[in-house]
Parts: C-alpha cells; structure tokens; sequence
C-alpha cells in the first residue's frame, strides 16, 4: 500500500467527520457558505406542490437549512453517517426557525432506508467526493427519487490553482474553509467534469456539470427517467 493510499481520506472518512465535527461546524457555519448551499434551490423543479428533499452528507445541518431558507415549505430530510455530525445539526435546528421541517436521519447513504421514489430532490454539498462506493450511493439516488426528479450535487473538482482558494469572494474565514477543502480533497480525490458526469449518468439522465467556486468545485445536475 503506498503512502497516499494509506492516508487517503476515503479510506477513514467516518472517524475523520466523528472526530472533526465541531471544527467542521465552525469553518462551514458563515453565511457565503450557507449562500452556496442555498443556490442549489435554482436549480430544484418547480411543482405546485411542497417539495420533499433529501440532503445526503448533511453534517452539521447548515446545507438543509440553507434549503429551507430558501424553501419554508419544503419537507426536508439531512442524513449523514456520523452520529457527532447529527448531534450538532440537531443543536442548529433547534435554535433555527427555518428548520421546523427539516429531519435529521442516520444512516449510509450507499444503502438509503427510505422507499423508491420518495423524493423530489436529492441534494450534496461536498460529499461524494468522500465515498468509496460511490456508484453504489447514486443508484440508491436514483431509486428513492421520483421520476422527473432531480439531484444537485456541489463537489470538489480537479480545476484551479493551488492559490484559487484565495480568489473565491468572501470572508477570511471562507478562504481558510476552500484551502483547507482543497488541501483536503487533494487526498480524498477530486472530479473532474468528466467523471463526475460518468458518475451521474449511471442511472440518470439530463446531466450537467459546470465549474463554480473559482474553478474549484463543479456543480452536478440530473434527473431520474420521466418513466420508471
């Protein structure tokens, strides 16, 4: 096993996210973090009717609250593997009006305890990246969305300088947060356009991916057939 091997962050990422959580919280909970979270809504179907969302990978909450900021009326499920992620999203939700309709769910997203096509949306804010089955974690997207439904996805991508970070707007706690995410990501293992459009397009279809944060990240879209 080499030396990047043995460190990769894929291989320890649960004890990495339990031991971490309350410093994750820290650098993540600022408002052009929660910004980037919420713009994932333009890009969320229209219906008339309350939308019924999954946010994998949810953490310390701040992606599902950023969505329900945007969404008041949307049913908002955040599910995450790490029980300390959890214990802190919970402790956000309670101080946070917007989150009355979100609901805090642990459990692997490779294997999704919830029924097919259950969803409207399916949303990650820098998660997939972290996954060593990540083909198994989008079929099960694909599953419980409904058809017609869509997912968003903001991932780490292989774009970018090794400075980009100081170029994205914002505060400099923002930019402490994007060089460490790419310091980070480097282990883990980033995307590029291709293959995270590889990655989407096992089970869905009407895949985007463009480049947003500088360079440093790449934005996904799909949606699930229109017919099963």
């Amino acid at each position: 096993m080499s030396e990047l091997e043995l460190f990769n962050p894929r291989r320890h990422a649960r004890l990495i996210f339990e031991l971490a959580a309350d410093v994750y919280a820290w650098l993540t909970w600022l408002p052009e973090w929660r910004a980037h979270c919420a713009s994932l809504v333009d890009y969320f179907p229209a219906l008339e009717r309350p939308l019924d969302v999954l946010d994998v990978g949810v953490g310390p909450g701040v992606s599902a609250i950023a969505i329900a900021d945007r969404l008041p009326d949307a049913r908002v499920v955040g599910l995450d593997f790490s029980q300390r992620m959890l214990t802190t999203a919970q402790g956000y939700l309670e101080r946070y009006s917007a989150a009355r309709q979100i609901h805090l769910l642990r459990a692997d997203a490779a294997t999704l305890p919830l029924p097919d096509a259950s969803f409207d949306v399916v949303t990650g804010h820098s998660f997939l990246y972290l996954l060593p089955q990540r083909e198994q974690v989008v079929d099960e997207i694909a599953r419980v969305l409904r058809p017609g439904g869509h997912c968003v996805f903001l991932e780490p991508g292989d774009g970018g300088d090794m400075l980009s970070w100081l170029k994205v707007p914002g505060s400099p706690k923002l930019k402490l947060c994007m060089g460490l995410w790419r310091v980070f990501s480097g282990r883990a293992g980033r995307f590029s356009e291709t293959t995270l459009a590889q990655l989407l397009g096992r089970r869905l279809e009407h895949v985007e991916v463009s480049r947003t944060l500088e360079g440093l990240g790449l934005l996904g879209r799909a949606r699930r057939k229109d017919h099963t």
